[in-house]
């Protein structure tokens, strides 16, 4: 008999062997790759937007003063009792202990301070005297600016005295 000589071949259980051995080998690559590189922070919650509502201000109605409001002008020249307040004399803001003198809306304590005169700030007395709340109060106005008028308890106010020129 006669020799014959063995074909080359692959069979084909080793072809599908082979293909099974690469792919295993390249996903314990990819497994090990995965393994050792760290994931990107990836937030393990999805944030949510938060909505603070905040109101608008509104416009707070302020009522007109209920002040009793002198209609008495004062007269240039008025003759006022030596050592007397009254509608049309000088006055300084005094006996504060620097903390200023508040100036109201109306006569009273319990009405809204408009602003605060310090010691030695001198206004003209247009309105007046109001008893209230145990003082006697006037209305002021500064001679330099017509939107400083309030009015004062007359226990801080020092009359000042003019000069009368003589002839």
């Amino acid at each position: 008999m006669e020799n014959k000589p063995a074909k080359n071949r692959i069979h084909p259980l080793s072809i599908v062997a082979a293909i099974l051995f690469a792919a295993a080998l390249l996903g314990l690559v990819y497994l090990i790759l995965q393994l050792t590189n760290p994931a990107p922070n990836v937030p393990s919650e999805v944030p949510t937007a938060k909505l603070t509502l905040i109101p608008a201000p509104t416009h707070t109605h302020t009522p007109p003063p209920t002040s009793i409001i002198s209609t008495a002008i004062p007269t240039p020249g008025a003759v006022l009792p030596p050592g007397t307040i009254g509608v049309g004399a000088y006055v300084k803001v005094g006996r504060t202990q620097g903390a200023g003198l508040r100036m109201r809306a109306e006569p009273g304590t319990d009405a809204a301070v408009d602003f605060v005169a310090m010691d030695d700030e001198v206004f003209l007395v247009v309105g007046g005297p109001v008893e209230a709340d145990g003082y006697t109060w006037w209305q002021l106005r500064a001679p330099y600016d017509q939107t400083r008028t309030g009015w004062s308890a007359q226990d801080f106010l020092d009359l000042i005295e003019l000069a009368t020129p003589t002839p």
